[in-house]
């Protein structure tokens, strides 16, 4: 329903009014406030959150011109029509010049009416839901950080090859320009998974006090690699202590471990993993021979090679032959560990908290191998189903920020948009969004806008639209210029496209 508040101070000109909106718009407007007085309206409208204002010019405490003129300073969007009388007719007229939508005459004439109000509604509407779509995009581009910085924080607690170049591009990526890095992580005792709110708390409370931050809220800790040139000072200060009491002294008892400072980003994996050194969970000691061998299987499928996550699986299985003296019921014991091992990976990269592998038919399936080489043979199958979804994930994911810009250009083709405003826009370095869209869509950014521009300028030609006013409409202030551009893609002028 649309919001209207009517500011008339004769009793008689509201009555009429009610009257015209009851009979016609009673299913679209709901009148919200009437009051007598122009400074009444303006509170009244700022607090109902109302999108039409009827607004008599004449009125106490404040005229309608001047309320009108204060409300649009605060709310721009707001759609304001005038009620003048045949005598301010002249002063209505020069209210427009303030943003005001239109004006009505008194005494209403109810085809008059309508057709004000109609214009009105329709430019509510449109701005509605253009602000829909603009929080949808909106929330697309929230959900695509978070993938971004997920991808960069496993990669660095897998130390796969592509960690160091990821974690650069990522760090170009959000401009960051400090060359300082520590990571906290931050986890319950029992080692659960830490929640969403108590993760964005904490992110919030980092953000606000270091000057960069990428973090992941994985399914054992929160982990934050913290980037800013002064962290050795800030780490001391009142300030930060006040940030960790203040997590430290929640209800759940939160473990935090800091790593040590480095500047070189090349020992990345290195200082993440001090914050292991400590924990309560043996499967991840640093040290741990299981853990340290199968994390290499892991990194290889996280960069999504196959030749080596196989050439890494099968030193461990060569191994096991050599250890278990090739007993088969043994090396199926350890596998299923390894198995386990790489389903709680899986439920850490891809955030769930449900295990991804179906274990029990895997079981089943392990159980009726009855040979050692058909062992291994079944675990590389496994390994190389794993590298094709993770390379199918990363396709969506490419193809998901691909989208939300095709999105945006869809909303603001009109405009005249770069590649850097689109860029800034989601946040993304202009060279890494450049690549990313050209290996999604197969042309570049600036031929797929002039194809989104040039397919909406045939459609509106079609439709026997002006060819300065379609010029004008898909983005070209110059008509020339346009028809050159026209010309260039569809092989005739738009003159004989008419």
């Amino acid at each position: 329903m649309i919001k209207l508040l009517i500011a008339e101070d004769e009793h008689l000109e509201r009555k009429a009014i009610k009257f015209f909106i009851n009979k016609l718009y009673k299913e679209e407007i709901r009148i919200v406030a009437e009051v007598s007085n122009g400074e009444e309206a303006f509170f009244q409208a700022l607090e109902k959150d109302v999108d039409l204002v009827l607004m008599d010019i004449k009125m106490p405490k404040l005229n309608g011109l001047e309320a009108a003129e204060k409300l649009k300073e605060k709310i721009p969007g707001i759609e304001i029509i005038i009620l003048t009388a045949h005598s301010e007719f002249d002063y209505a007229q020069k209210s427009i010049k303030i943003g005001v939508s239109d004006y009505l005459v008194k005494p209403y004439v109810e085809a008059d009416f309508k057709e004000v109000i109609d214009s009105a509604l329709n430019k509510i509407k449109a701005k509605k839901k253009e602000n829909e779509k603009e929080k949808e995009l909106l929330e697309k581009i929230k959900n695509i950080s978070p993938v971004l910085e997920k991808e960069i924080i496993l990669n660095i607690i897998y130390n796969t090859e592509s960690s160091i170049n990821n974690f650069l591009k990522h760090t170009r990526l959000l401009g960051i320009k400090a060359e300082n890095y520590l990571f906290i992580t931050f986890n319950y005792q029992d080692q659960h998974k830490i929640n969403t709110d108590l993760y964005n708390y904490i992110r919030k409370k980092l953000k606000n006090y270091f000057d960069a931050i990428i973090s992941y809220n994985g399914l054992i800790n929160s982990i934050f690699l913290i980037i800013d040139n002064q962290l050795e000072k800030k780490l001391k200060s009142i300030a930060y202590k006040k940030i960790e009491n203040s997590i430290k002294n929640r209800e759940e008892k939160i473990l935090i471990n800091k790593s040590s400072i480095s500047s070189d980003f090349n020992r990345i994996s290195e200082i993440y993993n001090q914050t292991k050194e400590s924990t309560a969970d043996a499967q991840f000691s640093i040290n741990n021979y299981p853990y340290q061998s199968e994390k290499k299987v892991f990194a290889k499928i996280i960069d999504k090679n196959y030749k080596l996550a196989r050439k890494e699986f099968n030193k461990i299985y060569n191994y096991l032959l050599k250890e278990e003296k090739n007993n088969l019921s043994r090396i199926k014991s350890f596998l299923r560990r390894f198995l386990i091992f790489l389903n709680r990976r899986l439920m850490e990269y891809y955030n769930e908290q449900q295990p991804f592998l179906e274990m029990q038919s895997l079981e089943n399936e392990i159980e009726l191998i009855d040979n050692l080489e058909g062992l291994k043979i079944y675990f590389e199958q496994i390994i190389e189903n794993l590298v094709d979804d993770l390379c199918n994930n990363a396709k969506e994911q490419k193809v998901q920020i691909i989208e939300t810009v095709k999105d945006y250009i869809d909303e603001n083709y009109k405009e005249d948009i770069s590649l850097d405003d689109v860029a800034d826009y989601i946040s993304f370095s202009k060279y890494y969004l450049s690549k990313l869209f050209k290996e999604v869509e197969g042309i570049n950014y600036k031929d797929y806008l002039i194809k989104v521009r040039m397919e909406e300028a045939k459609k509106r030609l079609k439709e026997g639209e002006k060819i300065k006013v379609v010029a004008c409409e898909v983005g070209y202030s110059d008509r020339n210029y346009f028809s050159r551009a026209f010309k260039k893609y569809t092989g005739i002028s738009p003159g004989k496209f008419q």
